[in-house]
């Protein structure tokens, strides 16, 4: 080991008193300086701060030695910076946030001067393989958004060549959940190379007086949305264009058209022997439709208005399986054209709303009047709500929708940085801080965003969350029904498409129940024990706990 630490500082963990003394932060703590450690907590309840402990103890115990935060985005790496610095009292002038965009030269010299770096695990990896740090200098790496470390990730990679190049250093994992199942999680444990996981949920005993009743998540209330009117309609007319690539013996059985999974179709033709490839064009036709379905169905109808004229048009936005002579077989059936010309009529007297539109309108403004003054002259209570949908289109139209009920409901939206295929730009990262920041000033009070919102950022406090849609990961619908009931008591509903969502939840809530169980068992689970501890053995470090100095971090 090339960093020999301060025996002196060795001798003392600095717990700051600046908050609360939660016990069950504070027990881990003492595990997370001594082994690698995952630490799996709901979201709100303190990984940034059980971070920054280790972080300030490192700090003093290391004086020749840096120290790493890394967030798998931007905006979550900038939002850290200001977040661990408010509770450990690290000086912010020995920290720095380092990107892709900083030169390399700017980087190199930032490596020699400072001590903490907030990053991205990529900007992190090209560093250490073009030696503008040296991974000998490196006494702990924080992983945020810890779940994300698998197969050749990034954090993986960083993991890798650390081994490889400097083994004498501290690893913490922070992370809502460390996997959907147990396969996942020992992932997780061989890619961060972890000895301990410290996992509670909602039900763990010394979280419980943190945690409000209304957030847990078997108190989650679910709507199951009957679709009703032109929307039935519709989904009956596209049910009749897929019926004969079903009945072309194509499926094994009979499935329900409604239901039916394109994941399931495309599995289906990645296994197809030599004999039967032919049938690949009339899955993958079927896979494009069964994708329509879920559009209409737990999603808008605008949605599924829209890609069925991608079909028609046949142009650069069409699915691939509908161009050329494969899409001018299913243009010409009388079903496809029966349900084109329903659309164009719908278009021109107004497409419908969608149940769960209906539903959602109907509970946001619900909620928002209950928080009115019984007293006109008293001001009202400040109430945030978010929203939750997985596709962007969904998101757009929630927002327009929502908007209609100004001034009650100002909604905006709250998307990824990257552009859709139709061209739409995504938000910068200035752009998603700035949201973030006017949402937390009232300036709007519903939040809807795609999973962009479901990561660690610091939304505030929400009240109400509602998911447009229901997802079947553990890892994702942990991280949306976390964002509510942090500091008082919140609600979460889901809406739920009858027959086609209804067991999303139910699989997620029993998927994490059993991680929970096997994780803290220990069971099937394999840990490395080859994790240096890296103080003496014989130093036993007294706990002094003292309201620090908060010197704040100056972005340039």
């Amino acid at each position: 080991m090339k960093l020999k630490p301060d025996l002196l500082e060795a001798k003392h963990l600095i717990y700051p008193r600046n908050k609360e003394r939660r016990d069950y932060q504070f027990n881990i703590v003492r595990h997370c300086l001594f082994e690698n450690t995952i630490v799996a907590l709901p979201t709100g309840l303190g990984k940034t701060f059980i971070a920054g402990v280790v972080m300030l103890n490192y700090y003093n115990w290391f004086p020749e030695g840096k120290i790493v935060f890394v967030a798998p985005t931007r905006p979550l790496v900038s939002q850290q910076i200001e977040a661990s610095h408010q509770v450990c009292g690290i000086p912010g002038t020995s920290a720095v946030e380092l990107t892709g965009q900083n030169p390399v030269t700017m980087r190199a010299r930032a490596w020699k001067e400072m001590r903490v770096f907030y990053m991205t695990p990529q900007t992190l990896y090209n560093d250490l393989v073009s030696k503008t740090c040296d991974a000998t200098d490196i006494v702990l790496i924080v992983f945020d958004e810890a779940h994300k470390a698998t197969g050749d990730y990034a954090y993986n990679q960083v993991m890798r060549y650390m081994m490889a190049h400097n083994p004498f250093f501290r690893v913490l994992a922070l992370s809502a959940t460390p996997g959907a199942n147990a396969e996942a999680t020992q992932r997780l444990i061989d890619g961060l190379h972890i000895d301990r996981i410290e996992i509670r949920d909602e039900n763990s005993l010394d979280l419980k007086q943190y945690i409000h009743e209304k957030a847990r998540l078997k108190e989650v209330k679910q709507h199951v949305i009957q679709m009703t009117g032109d929307v039935c309609v519709i989904r009956d007319l596209l049910e009749k264009v897929m019926e004969p690539l079903q009945q072309a013996g194509i499926l094994f059985g009979n499935p329900n058209l409604r239901t039916l999974h394109p994941y399931a179709l495309q599995s289906k033709m990645g296994n197809l022997p030599a004999a039967q490839r032919y049938l690949s064009v009339g899955l993958t036709i079927l896979a494009t439709l069964t994708r329509i379905m879920g559009y209409l169905l737990e999603g808008t109808v605008k949605m599924c208005c829209r890609a069925i004229g991608d079909i028609v048009d046949g142009g650069d936005d069409a699915p691939k399986s509908t161009k050329g002579k494969k899409g001018d077989t299913l243009r010409s059936k009388p079903a496809f054209q029966e349900l084109v010309k329903k659309l164009n009529e719908l278009k021109k007297t107004g497409l419908p709303l969608h149940p769960k539109m209906e539903m959602l309108q109907a509970l946001i403004l619900q909620h928002l009047t209950q928080t009115l003054p019984n007293d006109p002259e008293d001001a009202p209570a400040s109430t945030r709500v978010m929203v939750f949908a997985t596709n962007r289109d969904c998101v757009e139209e929630i927002v327009e929708t929502l908007n209609e009920q100004k001034p009650m409901i100002r909604a905006h939206r709250f998307i990824g940085q990257g552009s859709d295929k139709q061209g739409g730009r995504g938000m910068t990262q200035k752009e998603q801080l700035d949201v973030i920041s006017r949402f937390k000033a009232d300036e709007f009070n519903v939040l809807v965003a795609t999973c962009i919102g479901e990561e660690g950022l610091d939304i505030g406090e929400v009240d109400l969350i509602v998911c447009y849609d229901a997802q079947k990961t553990p890892i994702r619908m942990l991280q949306r029904l976390g964002r509510t009931g942090r500091k008082r008591a919140g609600r979460v509903d889901v809406l739920l498409a009858e027959g086609r969502e209804e067991l999303n939840l139910d699989k997620a809530k029993d998927q994490y129940k059993e991680v929970q169980r096997n994780i803290t068992r220990g069971k099937d689970l394999e840990f490395y024990g080859d994790v240096e501890r890296l103080i003496p053995a014989h130093i036993k470090p007294e706990v002094i706990e003292k309201v620090m100095d908060i010197v704040p971090y100056v972005r340039e």
